[in-house]
């Protein structure tokens, strides 16, 4: 029977991550991208401020130290959380006071990222002591949806705050509201509980971490791949708002539809990942994501009445997967005891990746944000050229991805084939069982048919 403490730390978790979502979507695309317009933000500016929950892991190579001196997982927790989470309620007053300064809101981002960052690392370490390897796919599966349900309904009432109050006043009101989310999952973390951590890392971290071959590979695949999404990362929504013109309830609308298909998929591929392996749906997923990139090459005012939707579609159907398999691909494959060391060696990776990336993109975009030309009467902008560079790379990402060795039963698409392979010969190998059925079937509408017929009046 499952611990009692450990159950309610599960249900808790749940809510703690809805109530932590509520000013995390402040900080991801459109609108954070909608709130930096509102600090004058350059564009090299806005490449750092979109990849920073990227950036910010960097600094869970203290993660280790902060642990030992803390003692305790819960109290390591509690400590970076009681930094980072009340320190977005000075976004709001800033607005209010008209200081909208693009290096005050830099600061305050990447210190609200990196303590953010330490906390994640713990939450990590505990949760993996509390939910099961066996289960891990079902229940996150289940977390996240629960947590794109929020998302989808914070993210409209966002938009249409902003659209009906206005930009200015509508900016500061939300930043309020995602103020008192981010205080209430502080006071959520306190009650968490804590299984006893017998092994504490004593020796070099990087040895440790990157003398595990399959790990190191996941490493490299990891850096690719933060450095590929910092490359275009930021700039699709800012192409949405400055070259596409699109207002926030339209854009709030795209990301209901995204974060629909991601719930739904989230279930299905929790389940899916348990049976054939996450490997297999991480790859899936990755390979899709490419395509994405790809779309927003040919994305402008001609074609975006239905690439924004299919974008919609397949975004919320690559990233459900990719949220859900590579956390728990990292999981599966550290060593249990140092659970905190591989994963701020990984963090520092990532951050690494998503620096460089940010820096180039930003670079990239100041010298393409003002080009504009025409193919055959289609227009392009300067901007979508990171588009196209991204989606090269994401498929290159797909190919180290490949060469990380965990459980993998048989491809996505294999699995599909398979069953629908499984329900084609059933029905060729055993007919009879389909035609008794057919047959009970027509014989009941038949029964039906006639005593219509009967109950019928007589004409005269």
């Amino acid at each position: 029977m499952e611990n009692e403490s450990f159950v309610q730390t599960k249900k808790l978790s749940i809510l703690e991550g809805i109530a932590f979502n509520g000013v995390f979507i402040l900080t991801q695309g459109f609108l954070l991208t909608g709130l930096a317009l509102q600090f004058n933000v350059s564009e090299k500016v806005l490449a750092i401020l979109g990849v920073i929950p990227m950036l910010s892991q960097m600094f869970q190579i203290f993660s280790p130290k902060l642990l030992r001196l803390a003692k305790s997982r819960k109290k390591a927790m509690l400590i970076s959380a009681s930094i980072s989470r009340p320190l977005f309620l000075i976004i709001p007053i800033l607005l209010t006071l008209n200081l909208r300064n693009q290096y005050l809101l830099l600061l305050i981002m990447l210190i609200f990222g990196a303590f953010n960052s330490l906390t994640g690392n713990f939450w990590v370490s505990i949760m993996r002591d509390i939910v099961s390897q066996e289960s891990s796919g079902r229940f996150f599966g289940v977390r996240n949806l629960l947590i794109s349900l929020f998302s989808m309904v914070m993210i409209y009432f966002y938009s249409w705050i902003v659209d009906s109050m206005g930009e200015s006043a509508g900016f500061i009101t939300i930043t309020i509201i995602g103020s008192i989310f981010s205080l209430s999952s502080y006071f959520m973390l306190k009650k968490y509980e804590d299984p006893p951590k017998k092994e504490y890392l004593t020796g070099n971290i990087f040895k440790e971490a990157f003398s595990d071959e399959n790990f190191k590979k996941f490493i490299i695949f990891s850096f690719f791949w933060n450095f590929t999404i910092a490359i275009s990362g930021p700039f699709f929504s800012y192409h949405q708002i400055v070259n596409l013109k699109l207002d926030y309830s339209y854009m709030s609308i795209l990301a209901f539809i995204a974060t629909g298909i991601s719930m739904v998929f989230y279930i299905i591929w929790g389940k899916i990942s348990d049976k054939i392996g996450h490997q297999s749906v991480a790859e899936f997923s990755v390979f899709l994501a490419s395509l994405v990139s790809f779309i927003w090459v040919f994305m402008n005012p001609l074609t975006q009445g239905y690439l924004l939707v299919i974008d919609a579609f397949i975004t919320g159907l690559a990233w459900s997967g990719i949220n859900l398999t590579l956390f728990t691909i990292m999981l599966g494959i550290v060593n249990p005891g140092n659970v905190e060391a591989y994963f701020a060696v990984l963090s520092l990776t990532n951050g690494i990746g998503a620096l460089t990336g940010s820096l180039i993109s930003g670079l990239s975009a100041t010298l393409l944000k003002d080009i504009y030309f025409e193919i055959g009467g289609m227009p392009f902008y300067g901007i979508q050229f990171l588009f196209l560079t991204s989606g090269i790379l994401r498929a290159i990402s797909w190919l180290l991805l490949k060469k990380v060795k965990t459980r993998k039963e048989v491809s996505v698409p294999g699995y599909f084939f398979n069953a629908l392979y499984i329900v084609g010969r059933r029905a060729v190998s055993r007919p009879y069982e389909y035609a008794s059925i057919l047959a009970k079937t027509g014989k009941k509408l038949k029964k039906k048919i006639f005593k219509k017929k009967s109950i019928k009046p007589q004409k005269k």
